[in-house]
């Protein structure tokens, strides 16, 4: 097999990849956005810090658990929560 053959094939698992990377994160931003009614209808503020520091020390563990840098993937999902944030703030 020729080096571009290769590195095509791989690039295609890559991209099937990032597709379900992005269908993950749009159903966490629905279930959000399902929260922040849920919070909206109690009178709750839509930025919980004390969850979102649950969430992103869980993830930490995980990452470890599977070999990954805690740090890197706590920043990834540092966005992740942001963006989930905003959607909130935007449509709740």
């Amino acid at each position: 097999m020729s080096y571009n053959e290769e590195i095509d094939q791989l690039r295609e698992e890559i991209n099937r990849l990032n597709e379900e990377i992005l269908e993950k994160i749009r159903e966490r931003v629905e279930v959000a956005l399902s929260i922040g009614e849920v919070k909206k209808r109690h009178g709750m503020p839509v930025v919980n810090s004390a969850r979102e520091e649950v969430v992103l020390n869980h993830v930490k563990a995980l990452a470890a658990d599977r070999g990954l840098d805690p740090e890197a993937v706590r920043r990834v999902f540092r966005e992740i929560i942001d963006l989930c944030v905003k959607t909130e703030e935007e449509h709740v």
